[in-house]
């Protein structure tokens, strides 16, 4: 479902070939959706594969500060690394900053 609405068509193509790469998304996703919800900041939430065809998940939000940013940034890096719980599943996790042309 998450990885549905959030994902590029890119990384859906190795979440299905992977089972275990689409459940690490699926909840990390949906948590990470959760702390966006909460923060109450516009954001465009993605999980992609980059230029270089890494996975990754990118949030870009309309935080109001770098210490707001890296709260953000720390507990969405919290939700990645306990789902992954040590499987060798690389995805990154990003944020920038939610412009108004974005």
């Amino acid at each position: 479902m998450w990885l549905e609405r959030y994902g590029e068509p890119r990384i859906r193509a190795r979440a299905a070939a992977d089972p275990v790469l689409r459940e690490i998304l699926e909840g990390t996703l949906a948590e990470i959706h959760r702390l966006l919800e909460e923060c109450g900041r516009e954001y465009v939430l993605e999980a992609l594969v980059t230029k270089s065809g890494e996975n990754m998940i990118r949030m870009r939000v309309r935080y109001t500060s770098a210490a707001e940013r890296d709260r953000l940034w720390d507990r969405a890096a919290e939700i990645l690394e306990r789902h992954r719980s040590g499987r060798n599943v690389n995805i990154l996790c990003g944020i920038h900053r939610l412009r108004g042309d974005d």
